[in-house]
């Protein structure tokens, strides 16, 4: 499977997710499916770290589709929170500053970053992207790091979350449920040839935002 396919599949289960977040909350296989997305945009965050010739330029463009993707983000799911764009930006400043001090309280600074800023996915994005970045050529380790990550984020949102959980329903319908289901994404990476494939450079910059304002819009108005 190349880039531009691992890519685009990543695309479409992120839109499974979010049809599922937006149009169909009751529908949990929707969610469900979701998970398997964003370790899969983690790894290119990595692969574009190790590849890209022009780091700033690449922190830049992820950044500034930061930017212009929040109203769609907020207006999409109601919300204050940021993007998930800030995370990965601030996951891929973590991994640069990792490799010119070799200090992983800089990671963690940036972790507890995310997580007050109340960017998508926190803390435990920050840090999957860092064990994705060390564990790039250790498949082994990267499973078993990537399972604990999983496992130590359930536990913690479910915890935090014993206050406002009244029935089974809101236990279920919990995503931090489910979340490890996002384990199965290592399936689709490990099946990367690491070739290119198609231009689709700017795909998920573009679609990111677009889907939303989509999304959003069918539920103002067919729904």
């Amino acid at each position: 499977m190349s880039s531009n396919q691992l890519k685009i599949l990543a695309c479409i289960f992120m839109l499974i997710d979010h049809i599922g977040a937006i149009l169909y909350g009751d529908v949990l296989i929707l969610r469900i499916i979701g998970r398997l997305a964003f370790p899969m945009f983690v790894f290119f965050i990595v692969e574009g770290f190790t590849k890209t010739r022009d780091l700033t330029m690449y922190f830049g463009r992820l950044f500034a589709f930061a930017i212009v993707s929040q109203f769609a983000f907020s207006y999409a799911f109601n919300t204050s929170s940021l993007n998930v764009l800030y995370t990965l930006a601030l996951g891929l400043f973590a991994i640069y500053i990792y490799s010119k001090t070799n200090n992983f309280i800089y990671v963690l600074l940036l972790g507890v970053l995310a997580q007050v800023a109340d960017t998508d996915y926190g803390i435990f994005g920050v840090i999957l992207i860092f064990l994705f970045y060390i564990y790039k050529d250790n498949f082994k380790k990267l499973t078993l790091s990537f399972f604990v990550a999983v496992l130590a984020f359930e536990l913690a949102v479910v915890l935090m979350s014993l206050d406002s959980i009244k029935s089974w329903k809101d236990i279920v319908f919990e995503p931090a449920f489910y979340e490890p289901v996002c384990l199965f994404s290592l399936f689709f990476i490990r099946i990367y040839n690491h070739k290119r494939g198609a231009n689709l450079k700017y795909l998920f910059y573009i679609f990111y935002p677009l889907h939303l304002y989509v999304l959003k819009l069918i539920q103002v108005y067919l729904f």
